[in-house]
């Protein structure tokens, strides 16, 4: 009866019946021998069963029309060609990666590939990876029971599991050659804070914030930081409606676009005939962050099919050539008739040099930096990847000052003059409900920038924006750390003086649900994200 549990169970989740059975096994309810082979034979059984399920569908036995209207498109295709080349070698693969052994022997049956090859290979991978599983299982619960006292037990099962997890991520890495790549990339990643994962990063900041609430009494002082803005710029915001909050000539030319608009194409013609301007124009989803869904359009039936594509409200704004550009953070204490400037980041675009040798893909993948982030890279250079670069010749590989774009994060002090900051100052006290925020800068002219002439605002975020200058690679983590929390104290500073002359806070219903619905938004589009516009 056992043996039969054992069999059928593994249909249900061949892990866990691998694990059952070296814990039977331990307890010496039946031989390892047995376990392993009562194991295996459902696993191997299970495997055969998805093979002929795919043959039976093909054979219009089991009636899936949606596959079978595919079944010529996909025979063409040269992933399928490639596929009949490696079929040996992916069946045995399959085994050791979880979340491929459905498709695969499904599609196996499906397109009718050999049934003899299928069943002597899978065999022996079932074997091997029985073997292995469930006699694992059984050492480790010996283990356990010799070091027998439970804080043991449970140092000893922390052990355990973090040895098999780095055994098998080597033996992945030695398996799968890009496997090995994205170790040890990873590996060096966490020695680069401006590389970690945003979870992973915020995550010091949680305990602080904690405190901050405390000392406070609340949360939502944050959403009183800017009273002009939208839950003071949290989530949810008009990029469009901000810009208009900025008096003067001081912002670069944009034209918001309703996802209801009749005749789009029109509207933007017809504005940039009125601004006198050519392409390339910027698009911009008018509610958005870090870099979501910017693209630089160079064309008019590029705009159209982004229209098409993403239907939601657009925000255009014309191309600044820079070459430079910087974030410029702002605060003022409301009991304060002047505001400061916290800090400015010096965004660095990147450029890879040629050796007339390797093609672009070969330079970004060996670059020290920019391999960090090679999916990036690739995808805003697609057209151009496999062009060789002569030796000593440089072209730029982003245009997009955003360090998930693949832009270079510098402190940028050296651009601080009196003159630069009495113009930026006055600009930020001149807007109305604006007390914390990043102003995003463009120009050409480094002397006039400095003497506060000859740029132009592209954006201004407000409380959820960071000083972005605690990115630079050169500071430590203390540094950027430091800046960080600085930032989040002067945030709640701000939120708590605006709440005490009488700015009402934002209701939690009201922001739940709006944090809420800008999630949904995002996630509405994030599946097209992969688009076909290039960024160059």
């Amino acid at each position: 009866m056992t043996i039969l549990s054992i069999f059928f169970s593994t249909f249900v989740s061949e892990d866990l019946t691998c694990i059952a059975a070296g814990l039977l096994a331990k307890e010496g309810k039946l031989s390892l021998a047995l376990a392993i082979f009562s194991t295996g034979l459902g696993i191997f059984v299970g495997d055969c069963l998805l093979y002929l399920g795919g043959y039976l569908v093909r054979r219009g036995i089991v009636n899936w029309n949606f596959l079978l209207n595919l079944q010529k498109k996909w025979e063409s295709t040269k992933v399928l060609t490639n596929w009949k080349l490696h079929y040996k070698k992916s069946i045995f693969l399959s085994r050791f990666f979880p979340g491929t052994r459905l498709p695969l022997y499904f599609s196996s049956g499906f397109f009718a590939l050999p049934f003899f090859s299928f069943f002597y290979i899978s065999l022996f991978a079932v074997t091997v990876w029985t073997i292995i599983f469930v006699s694992l299982v059984y050492l480790y619960g010996n283990l356990v029971s010799l070091y027998g006292s439970p804080e043991n037990s449970i140092l000893l099962s922390l052990g355990v599991g973090l040895s098999f997890y780095l055994l098998y991520r080597i033996l992945r890495g030695t398996i799968d050659p890009s496997e090995r790549e994205k170790s040890i990339l990873l590996l060096k990643k966490l020695n680069r804070l401006e590389f970690w994962p945003a979870s992973f990063f915020y995550l010091p900041l949680v305990p602080y914030l904690f405190y901050l609430a405390l000392r406070y009494r609340g949360l939502r002082y944050i959403t009183v930081v800017n009273p002009g803005i939208l839950a003071s710029g949290i989530a949810g915001e008009s990029k469009s409606e901000i810009l208009n909050l900025i008096p003067g000539d001081r912002v670069a030319s944009y034209q918001f676009l309703s996802k209801d608009e009749k005749d789009p194409e029109s509207r933007i013609q017809n504005w940039m005939v009125q601004k006198n301007l050519e392409f390339p124009i910027i698009a911009k989803p008018d509610k958005g962050e870090r870099g979501f869904l910017i693209k630089k359009l160079h064309s008019l039936e590029e705009t159209s099919t982004l229209l098409k594509s993403y239907p939601m409200d657009w925000l255009f704004q014309e191309y600044l050539e820079g070459p430079y550009e910087v974030g410029v953070f702002y605060y003022r204490d409301p009991r304060e008739k002047q505001g400061k400037i916290f800090s400015i980041t010096d965004k660095i675009f990147p450029e890879v040099t040629g050796d007339g040798i390797c093609d672009l893909k070969t330079l970004i993948t060996n670059h020290p930096r920019f391999r960090f982030q090679k999916e990036a890279h690739i995808k805003h250079n697609k057209y151009q990847l496999d062009k060789v670069l002569q030796k000593g010749e440089t072209i730029a590989i982003g245009s997009i000052g955003n360090h998930i774009q693949g832009c270079m994060f510098q402190d940028g002090n050296h651009w601080r003059t009196i003159e630069m900051e009495t113009k930026l100052i006055s600009i930020g006290d001149s807007i109305p409900g604006f007390y914390f925020g990043r102003f995003d800068i463009r120009f050409s002219d480094p002397e006039k920038f400095q003497l506060g002439l000859g740029f132009k605002i592209i954006e201004l975020n407000g409380a959820t924006s960071e000083s972005t200058n605690l990115y630079d690679p050169k500071f430590s983590i203390f540094e950027s750390y430091s800046i960080l929390f600085r930032q989040w104290k002067i945030l709640f500073q701000i939120g708590y003086e605006n709440y005490k002359i009488g700015v009402p806070l934002y209701p939690y219903k009201k922001l739940y649900h709006l944090v809420q619905n800008h999630r949904k938004y995002k996630a509405n589009f994030s599946d097209q994200s992969q688009s076909q516009y290039s960024f160059i």
